[in-house]
């Protein structure tokens, strides 16, 4: 699998991404949602995000977007950590690696469900339309997963990564980081589309791949 290509439009691919990323989003989300409603914060929930399901989640142009180009968004949760119990600031950063994390686990599940198919013997060629559809969407749904578990932990605004670096220092940096927040979507924009530097993400998105099947091998 080409993981340069994850991110990137191909028509053929289009179905298989689709899953993964509709996936992928609504449990990245869903985790945020229901790691605050454990900690006190009913906010998500009030307002229909503490859900599997992907609808309240998907913002359908961040979705398209993502399909036909290098980046996309889903609808961020809603979090108010006034309302949490105990440290607030540590609550900040469970909520915000919960997104990356479930991702990551994601990314092993389906790692497991691979190698199952593959040592069961159906991917073997010739594979008809169904089987093949398969094999794709499990490809897709373990690069994309690791590709957001690397990409979210970056600790550049918006990003979970951003929050998780903000909360873990000491207040005394607040300032700092809300300075850093105004340049937060133009270093995200020339990551994404300057060539020469997407190799920071596609080096780390490929050894968690590597590192996502090799541990799933254990498993088996």
């Amino acid at each position: 699998m080409d993981f340069g290509n994850i991110f990137h439009f191909e028509w053929e691919t289009v179905p298989f991404r689709l899953i993964a990323f509709v996936i992928a989003f609504s449990l990245h989300e869903w985790a945020h949602a229901f790691v605050a409603w454990r900690l006190g914060d009913n906010t998500a929930k009030q307002e229909g995000r503490l859900t599997i399901n992907p609808i309240p989640h998907i913002d359908p142009f961040g979705l398209i977007l993502i399909l036909f180009g290098p980046f996309g968004w889903a609808k961020p949760v809603p979090v108010n950590p006034s309302r949490f119990r105990g440290n607030r600031r540590l609550g900040m950063v469970y909520v915000s690696a919960a997104g990356p994390l479930i991702n990551l686990v994601l990314a092993f599940l389906f790692a497991i469900a691979y190698i199952y198919s593959y040592r069961s013997g159906i991917f073997v060629e010739p594979m008809d339309k169904y089987t093949l559809a398969l094999k794709y969407t499990l490809e897709f749904s373990i690069g994309i997963n690791c590709g957001l578990f690397v990409f979210n932990l970056l600790p550049i605004n918006p990003l979970d990564g951003n929050k998780i670096l903000r909360y873990l220092t000491p207040r005394s940096m607040d300032g700092f980081f809300h300075k850093l927040d105004l340049y937060g979507p133009w270093l995200l924009l020339l990551l994404v589309f300057i060539p020469g530097l997407s190799i920071f993400l596609l080096l780390p998105i490929k050894w968690v791949v590597d590192g996502v099947m090799q541990t799933a091998l254990l498993f088996m």
